[in-house]
């Protein structure tokens, strides 16, 4: 009995031992997200709660005041509309390109390697080379994209200028840049679809089109399920693209949610209000986040 007993102590006490290794090792990667995750969140928070005088470093305790003045202020309604249909247009266009990319490198081609490396280019291209590109594309006299239409003696459009059609131009040199990640993701899931599946499928008289749709889709479906989190949380924190192009206008017809957080907070000098917003659209993400994860039950990972 006193053996058993003993025994059991000293496995307790390796268990302890361990356990207390483990934190260790966890201590410099906790205090890494304490320093820069943690408290940056709680400081934004706390910032939220006051106003602050510009260039004075003065702050005022309001609490919930800025909260209360954002369910009036119809212009970040809008913002956070404008960023939702953003969303709506990027994502889809991003990973439906991926995937149509992703299935046609899906080959055992001469030369397949070099087309799947430009393929993967844009995203390695720095946002504002990027931006400059496609602002030189859409150009209303000289761009190229005007060019194209005029071979087929359509009228030009002014991409930018025009508040109808500026913000679906973002979301396509948004997507575009995105485009190729996601196609990557794709073919690498794609390779990892066993073959004999598909034989199978073929033996049994199955079209591409079934295969496709009832043994392709539901196996790469872990893979868009994490590309939809990803691309829904890239397109609503674009800053860069949209600073670039049209800086918000015309009209306000590309003021997102986070540029609208960046002209209250560098423009206007209203830290406090920006921060409230930008508080606010940590949780429209976080919900949006937290509704796909819901949807996560559609996810085939077998």
């Amino acid at each position: 009995m006193a053996q058993v007993t003993a025994s059991g102590l000293r496995r307790a006490q390796g268990s302890r031992r361990r356990s207390v290794a483990g934190w260790w090792f966890l201590a410099p990667a906790l205090l890494f997200i304490m320093a820069f995750t943690v408290y940056p969140a709680l400081s934004a928070f706390w910032l939220s709660l006051h106003s602050e005088a510009p260039f004075s470093g003065n702050s005022v305790w309001v609490g919930l005041q800025n909260y209360q003045d954002l369910l009036h202020d119809r212009e970040f309604h809008s913002s956070l509309l404008t960023t939702l249909l953003f969303t709506l247009m990027t994502v889809p266009l991003s990973i439906g390109g991926g995937l149509l990319a992703a299935v046609l490198l899906h080959r055992t081609l001469p030369g397949i390697r070099i087309y799947r490396v430009l393929l993967f280019l844009p995203v390695a291209v720095p946002t504002a080379t990027a931006a400059i590109a496609w602002r030189w594309l859409y150009h209303p006299v000289v761009g190229y994209i005007n060019y194209a239409l005029s071979l087929f003696h359509l009228p030009p459009v002014s991409w930018l200028q025009d508040p109808s059609v500026a913000l679906a131009a973002v979301a396509l040199a948004v997507a575009w840049q995105q485009l190729g990640l996601n196609a990557i993701l794709l073919l690498a899931a794609l390779q990892g679809i066993p073959e004999d599946l598909i034989e199978a499928a073929r033996l049994d008289g199955a079209t591409p089109l079934n295969i496709f749709a009832r043994i392709t889709l539901p196996l790469l479906s872990p893979t868009l399920f994490f590309a939809s989190i990803v691309g829904v949380i890239h397109a609503m924190t674009t800053f860069g693209p949209i600073d670039l192009l049209t800086r918000g206008g015309p009209a306000s017809a590309t003021q997102v949610a986070v540029y609208r957080i960046y002209t209250e907070g560098f423009i206007n000098f209203r830290f406090g209000y920006a921060t409230a917003q930008a508080v606010l659209l940590f949780i429209v993400i976080l919900g949006f986040t937290l509704l796909q994860n819901r949807l996560e039950r559609r996810v085939h990972y077998q």
